[in-house]
């Protein structure tokens, strides 16, 4: 029986979006379809964002599912996308460790975000440049192998808080997660 792989959930907008603090146009589906996805499904991760959630129901159920039972997660926060840094603080609330924040490089950065790794870009606009994308992607899978062997803490809370404990998800959660919607992909 072939071993199921890990998931990776992507946090970040879609469609074309501008950068607030250059005025650069960034075509998000371009960054997720020839940075993102490839990078980590060579690091043998299943790979999803929450448009390509098929199932039935309301997709915020399986949006969070997918935030906190990830086995990663990459946020993408260059269009300062104040859902996209909502979903981060989730995240971060519930899992002290396996998420990876993208952001471009130079730039106007929030401060809510500001002390975190990440793992930094030159967005080009809606071109994203052939080397670039390889730069990116060479950053992001090395970022994944030591995120997965690390385990290291990457959320403020639980590195402030020493005290505070993951919360355990209920049951339906679990099983929510590893719905047939999941599966096919």
């Amino acid at each position: 029986m072939e071993k199921e792989k890990q998931i990776c959930f992507v946090i970040m907008g879609f469609g074309k979006k501008t950068d607030p603090t250059s005025g650069i146009i960034l075509d998000l589906d371009k960054v997720y379809k020839n940075i993102i996805k490839p990078s980590v499904e060579k690091s043998e991760f299943k790979c999803v964002r929450a448009n390509e959630i098929e199932d039935s129901g309301l997709m915020d159920k399986s949006m969070y599912s997918l935030l906190m039972q990830a086995d990663l997660v990459i946020a993408y926060v260059t269009t300062n996308n104040a859902n996209a840094i909502y979903e981060l603080g989730v995240r971060e609330a519930v899992r002290p460790y396996s998420t990876i924040i993208l952001n471009k490089k130079n730039g106007k950065t929030r401060f809510d975000v500001g002390e975190n790794r990440m793992c930094m870009y030159s967005p080009l606009g809606e071109d994203l440049g052939d080397n670039e994308t390889e730069q990116c992607q060479k950053k992001i899978i090395q970022l994944i192998k030591n995120v997965n062997k690390n385990r290291a803490i990457d959320s403020p809370l639980y590195e402030f808080i020493k005290e505070i404990k993951p919360i355990k998800l209920p049951k339906e959660y679990k099983q929510y997660l590893f719905s047939s919607w999941l599966n096919k992909k």
